[in-house]
């Protein structure tokens, strides 16, 4: 995976995450160099493809973000031995940095939960 990115141009990262409420997050901030291609927007295009791709899932636009969007996954994963779980991602880019938000928990993921963190990431870029 690392070399993909090194071969994309990635400059560096930054994760950040939680706990609480039922629900854990992560939110990744991926910036890229993008001398030869503009790797932010692939990177976002691509985590987008395989999200649509996944069944039982709505995905809504972000506002002002272009084709920024989130996506809600209503039906649990489930493996045996362990709990099912619920997930949401958002897959947005701005400029050079693309930026990757999970949310997973016990329960489903409201769309107002993953679009609030989406609308409040983007407005600190």
């Amino acid at each position: 995976m690392f070399g993909g990115l090194v071969m994309d141009g990635f400059r560096r990262a930054a994760v950040t995450g939680w706990s609480g409420n039922d629900h854990s997050v992560e939110i990744r901030l991926i910036q890229f160099r993008q001398e030869e291609t503009l790797a932010a927007a692939e990177t976002v295009d691509n985590s987008q493809y395989w999200a649509d791709d996944e069944d039982d899932t709505d995905s809504w636009l972000v506002p002002g973000t272009g084709e920024g969007r989130v996506y809600v996954h209503n039906s649990p994963d489930r493996e045996t031995g362990y709990e099912p779980v619920y997930g949401a991602e958002a897959h947005i880019w701005r400029g050079d940095i693309a930026v990757e938000i999970w949310v997973y928990g016990s329960k489903p993921v409201p769309k107002k939960m993953i679009m609030d963190l989406a609308e409040r990431q983007m407005e600190r870029l």
